[in-house]
Formats: C-alpha cells, structure tokens, sequence
C-alpha cells in the first residue's frame, strides 16, 4: 500500500444486564490454577486440561461449566482460576482439583454475547461502568466468595468460543 494503513475497528464490549438476583449456594468442583500476567494467554488452556473431565465428575448436576476468579491466597499479585463445574456433593479430591462452596448471596448477572475472547473488555464495562451505574458494589475479601464467577451454558461452544456466556458478580449487601 502506498501511503495508507489499514485500521482494525476497535471492538466494543457490551454486556446485558440480566438482572439482580438471589441465588442458592452453589458448590463447585474443578482444576484450580494461579494465574500471574496476561490471563488471556493462559486461561484457554486452562479450559483445554478441564474439558475432558465435564460430563465425567461424580455429582455433576447440569451441563454448565464455571470460570471463578477467585482472590490468591497468601499473594498481593495475580489471582487463582477455577474451571469447573456444580456439584450436589464432594468428596476426595486431590493434587490440582479443588472444591469451593459458594454461599448463598445476591449477584448481577450480566450476559455476554459476543465471542469469549472479548470477555476481558466486557469485564472491564462491567466494573467501570455498568455497576457504578447502578450504585451496585462487589462484594470483596471474604473467604470462598469469587470476585466474579463465568457461566458457560449447555449452548456455549468450547471448540468455536460463542455461546451462552453469563457473568456473574457478587454484590456487597
């Protein structure tokens, strides 16, 4: 090209406030990873390990699979990933696989439609914008509550990245 560039269209991340609700305690089971630097590098082969087990772990209740950015123990850098799935019980676990049970507690859920990988931008909306819009606050360091937990329904598509994404965000009482 002579003299010109081509401008890629910065995407703009919008998710859909689906509304504030009360949910149940969920219990989640699933590989737990430290993640330090760029999520976005790390966090596709974190569901690429997970996959194979969905389906396969005793007490799955459901088809949805669960992203929970949860705070990192004993750490000011980084934090702890969970892919996993809900469960009616627990039992043994052992090495990587960990199990969290999440209270029951109030959340704004937020839709995301567009492909995961733009789920970084539409995180960043969220919490700069949509829930300050709404005077909502998370709800922050308090043991076994995730800053935010990812929703995966039975249409999300692992192999494609589009489907039925959810974010759901604790909120301060």
């Amino acid at each position: 090209m002579t003299g010109m560039q081509t401008l890629k269209a910065m995407s703009i991340a919008t998710p859909h406030l689906m509304g504030v609700k009360m949910e149940k305690a969920v219990r989640l089971t699933g590989l737990r990873r430290r993640i330090e630097g760029l999520p976005a590098k790390v966090i596709p082969g974190f569901w690429d390990t997970f996959s194979p087990y969905r389906g396969w772990i005793p007490g799955q209740t459901g088809r949805a699979s669960y992203g929970a950015l949860m705070e990192a123990p004993g750490s000011t850098e980084g934090f702890d990933y969970l892919t996993a799935v809900e469960v009616e019980y627990f039992r043994d676990s052992e090495g990587d696989w960990d199990q969290i049970l999440i209270p029951a507690q109030r959340y704004a859920v937020f839709s995301h439609r567009d492909h995961v990988s733009e789920l970084r931008p539409a995180l960043h909306t969220i919490f700069a914008h949509s829930l300050p819009g709404l005077n909502l606050v998370p709800k922050r360091h308090v043991d076994d509550v995730p800053l935010l937990l990812e929703r995966y329904d039975e249409n999300f598509d692992m192999r494609t990245g589009w489907g039925g994404i959810q974010v759901w965000v604790p909120l301060r009482d």
